[in-house]
Formats: structure tokens, C-alpha cells, sequence
């Protein structure tokens, strides 16, 4: 029997969402809420969706749902992740789990005292390269996992400003922050599991905004007007980038650089052991075999090939890596070794917000610290 979900927002993440529901088998959304009621219906309309709400708590009291996909800004993830789990709703939420670690920390107790399974999305926790890492993890290869540092970072690839995505990427008010939170979610969940997800005890960090600057007539020339047009309409608000360490209770330490615009490459994602290390992608395995020093290649796809076929009919191959999938099969209880996505995001906001209040004291903070300076910015609805 299918799981039913409901999906909340209609625009582009619920679009992505349901999607990508529509290519897992025991899966079907049965629904779909928005306040505005065109994009719902044309949502609903192109993927054969049959109920359609402007209000999402009506949409948990009358449809018959198994499960909701919460898919609008991060500033609304809670109200939204809290009436679902009220309504005995498992809960996935797109990425970050929410704009503070307060809220997110609210919407975990919520779906924990409501019995209901929590997931958050996060692509790379399932990557070819991630599996590969952990699979090696898992089997001791790397001893024991003791530092990683993860990149993100674009030249120019502000949203809504440079040409992609809507204002609410970049307004405090709806978002909660810039890169950090935005695109370091997705490095920084990565790196905690690799890590074996040990609890956060402290985060230093810094955060750099230097809009006008980088749009300085001299580097953009006669498209500066536009830019500076965009800026004023979005009410920008939020960092350019930002860069973090974050020590965790078993003495391993993760460091992060993410950035929507940095006049510098990015870099490969890497995690060290005591006894090998992995650099992410391209994928490689480092360690020493009989005192020669070893930097292995991995045949991933070959990999995810094999298993694809082992787990098919023999001629039709199963997807491998598909969170989707992987969230599907955690609700109905089929999932072998559950990924538990929630539990790293929650750990994933006492980084990310860690850095923010850290750039804001000036020094590192605790655990602690952490928690008791953050506020709630969820939304009244």
C-alpha cells in the first residue's frame, strides 16, 4: 500500500518534491497546499494530484495522509512541521530543518512526542560519494574519523541577485541567513555523518558580507545598475559567506567554508582517520598498504550498478541512492538502516547557527551557549 503525502508549497521545492514522488513506486501525493491557489492547482494539475488546499491545516484534518513534505521558506518550516506532527503526520522537511536551532530543536521534540518519523532533505547524505565514504567508514578502513573540511563556494552565485531563485533566499526575515544555511547544510550534514555524528560542543566562526564591493562598477561594468536594482528590491540582508570549526564531543573537529560569492575555487569535501582518509569528489581513498603509501580510485558507478541489479528483477535495475525513496521506505518501515537525517540536521543547526552567534560574540561558543542564544524567527501563522 502506497504512502500517501500531502505536500505544503507549491513553488518550486514542492514542484521539485513531487517529482520526484512521482518515481517511487510505493509512493503517491495525494495532496497539495498553498496559498496561492494557481500554483497549487497547476502543481496538482501536471503531476494528477486530486485535492488541492489554500490552507495546510485544513489539508491534515481532511485528507487522508500518511505523510507531509514541507517545502516553503525556512522561517515557516516550523509552524508548518509542528501542526503536521500534531496531526500524527510523519514529517520531511526540505533543507535546513529551520532558521535557528531553537526552532528546529522545537519541531524535532514535536514529531519525537508525536511518535512520527522526522526526515529533512539533504542530497549529498545520499550521493555515489557519500555511500562510498560511509561504506569505507563502516568497515574500519579509515580507523577512527577525526577531522573533515567541507567547501561550497561559488564565484557568483547569489540568489535572486545573480539571475536565479526569488528574494526570500536572501532576507533574513524568510530565510534565516545566506550561504551558511543554505548551501553549508548541505556539506555540513555530509561531514557530521561521516563523521559518526557526535554532539556539537562548541563552534567559532565568521561571517563576511561585502555586497557593493564585488558589484563595484570596475568588476561588472554596465550591468551594475541591475544588480544594484535587485539588491534594493530583495532587501538583501544576509552574509556573502562564511567560515566555521566546529569541535564535537568525541574530539573530532569539522571546518567549513561556504559562500555564494568568494574570490576563491572551491574544494573537495575530505574526511581523515587513523588509518585512511577520503577525499569526496572526485572520490578518492587514501591509507598505506605494506608501507606504500596508497591513494585508491573507486569504480562507483559500477558499484551502484551491481547493487541496482542485485536488488532488481534481472533486467529492470532498482534506483540506488535515492532519498526520496530512502524517506518512503522509512515511513513504512521497510527501510534496512534507516539514514537518520533528522538527527543530523538538528546537529547541523548548532554549526550553522553556531557560526552566526559565534561572528556575533566575537569567540567561540559552547553547546550551551548556543542554545541559550538562540530565537525563535518562526513565522506567525
Amino acid at each position: 500500500m502506497a504512502v500517501e503525502i500531502g505536500v505544503v508549497g507549491a513553488g518550486n521545492r514542492g514542484q521539485t518534491h513531487t517529482r520526484a514522488y512521482s518515481d517511487v513506486d510505493d509512493a503517491a501525493v495525494v495532496a497539495v497546499a498553498d496559498v496561492d491557489q494557481d500554483a497549487a492547482t497547476d502543481l496538482a494539475e501536471e503531476h494528477g494530484v486530486p485535492a488541492v488546499y489554500e490552507d495546510f491545516r485544513e489539508m491534515f484534518a481532511d485528507a487522508d495522509l500518511d505523510a507531509v513534505s514541507v517545502c516553503v521558506h525556512n522561517n515557516l518550516h516550523r509552524p508548518v512541521a509542528e501542526a503536521a506532527a500534531d496531526a500524527g503526520l510523519h514529517v520531511f522537511s526540505e533543507k535546513p530543518l529551520a532558521a535557528t536551532y531553537t526552532d528546529a530543536k522545537a519541531i524535532a521534540d514535536a514529531c519525537d512526542e508525536a511518535g512520527v518519523h522526522l526526515g529533512v532533505q539533504n542530497t549529498d547524505l545520499f550521493s555515489k560519494e557519500t555511500r562510498a565514504a560511509r561504506t569505507l567508514a563502516d568497515a574500519g578502513e579509515l580507523g577512527d574519523p577525526y577531522y573533515a573540511r567541507g567547501v561550497y563556494s561559488r564565484r557568483r552565485g547569489r540568489p535572486y541577485i545573480d539571475g536565479y531563485g526569488t528574494p526570500g533566499f536572501v532576507s533574513k526575515d524568510s530565510a534565516g541567513g545566506g550561504p551558511i544555511i543554505d548551501i553549508g547544510t548541505y556539506v555540513v550534514g555530509q561531514l557530521l555523518d561521516l563523521l559518526g555524528n557526535a554532539q556539537v560542543e562548541r563552534v567559532g566562526g565568521s561571517t563576511f558580507e561585502h555586497t557593493d564591493e564585488t558589484y563595484d562598477e570596475s568588476l561588472v561594468g554596465d550591468n551594475r545598475e541591475v544588480y544594484a536594482e535587485r539588491l534594493d528590491e530583495s532587501g538583501y540582508d544576509v552574509e556573502d559567506a562564511g567560515v566555521g570549526t566546529a569541535h564535537l564531543a568525541d574530539g573530532s573537529v569539522l571546518e567549513l567554508r561556504a559562500a555564494w560569492h568568494m574570490f576563491l575555487p572551491s574544494e573537495p569535501n575530505v574526511v581523515a582517520g587513523t588509518q585512511g582518509g577520503v577525499q569526496l569528489d572526485p572520490f578518492e581513498f587514501y591509507t598505506t598498504t605494506e608501507d606504500y603509501e596508497a591513494t585508491v580510485s573507486l569504480d562507483l558507478d559500477g558499484f551502484d550498478r551491481r547493487q541496482g541489479l542485485i536488488a532488481g528483477d534481472g533486467y529492470d535495475p532498482e534506483p540506488v541512492g535515492d532519498q526520496f525513496a530512502h524517506w518512503v521506505e522509512t515511513v513504512d518501515g521497510s527501510a534496512d538502516d534507516p539514514v537518520p537525517t533528522g538527527e543530523i540536521a538538528l546537529n547541523s543547526m548548532l554549526v550553522m547557527e553556531g557560526i552566526y552567534l559565534a561572528s556575533e560574540a566575537g569567540r567561540e561558543l559552547t553547546r550551551e551557549e548556543i542554545a541559550e542564544r538562540s530565537e525563535s524567527t518562526a513565522a506567525d501563522i
